[in-house]
């Protein structure tokens, strides 16, 4: 009977030793830096009755844009296509669809580094260019210049957490202790990257060549756990 309530005496001292004393903290972190990588992706459209023709005039227009690629600084090997299609060319007129024969499409797209200079040379080739064209221009982030973002916005995030934490802390009249746990999931927040569109026909004047290209944003967080002294 004595060894019983000895056995309940011990198991009730068990359950009132303290809980853990910690401090949980969630730290963001934002950088914003210039995208260093510009993207060209050139869509060549071609329309014509016959499909042997329009195959043709696409392969025509293709070896045409490369070549005024070649003429601003780019290596043909840089220069990359893609996405090509023939597809049957069919309008609608007077409630009803028109055949009018075949439209082909091709990406042409090459990368650059981002600059002022590299951009106006581009855009002027277009606007003194007979191709009739669409293109866009996209800015991102190379991947070197990615990874530096990445761990630089990762100390960030954990400075800040750690800040919050000692000011919390330094409040309630405590000490942090050692990290109890580190909680991080990787939700950087890629931008959706700046675009310049631009139809080369309708380039009649200089403007389009001093456009600023914005900054990039990107945001993470982490949470950590500390114990308290």
């Amino acid at each position: 009977m004595k060894t019983m309530m000895l056995m309940v005496l011990c198991t009730g001292l068990a359950f009132a030793q303290p809980a853990d004393r910690t401090i949980e903290v969630k730290g963001t972190g934002t950088y914003k830096t210039m995208p260093d990588l510009g993207v060209l992706t050139i869509e060549a459209i071609v329309i014509n009755k016959k499909f042997a023709d329009v195959v043709k005039g696409l392969n025509a227009k293709t070896e045409s844009l490369t070549a005024q690629l070649q003429m601003v600084g780019f290596k043909k090997e840089e220069i990359k296509t893609a996405d090509f299609n023939v597809a049957k060319n069919m309008v609608w007129e007077n409630g009803s669809n028109i055949d009018k024969g075949y439209i082909a499409h091709q990406n042409i797209s090459v990368e650059f580094s981002n600059s002022k200079e590299r951009i106006g040379s581009i855009i002027t080739s277009f606007m003194n260019s007979e191709n009739e064209v669409r293109f866009s221009l996209h800015f991102t982030l190379s991947e070197h210049h990615e990874t530096l973002v990445r761990d630089e916005l990762l100390k960030r995030t954990v400075n800040d957490a750690q800040s919050r934490a000692e000011v919390i802390a330094s409040a309630a009249k405590q000490k942090l202790g050692i990290i109890k746990h580190i909680s991080y999931g990787s939700v950087m927040q890629h931008p959706v990257y700046q675009t310049a569109l631009y139809k080369a026909a309708a380039a009649e004047n200089d403007q389009s060549l001093g456009f600023d290209v914005k900054e990039l944003s990107f945001s993470d967080e982490v949470t950590m756990v500390w114990e308290l002294k």
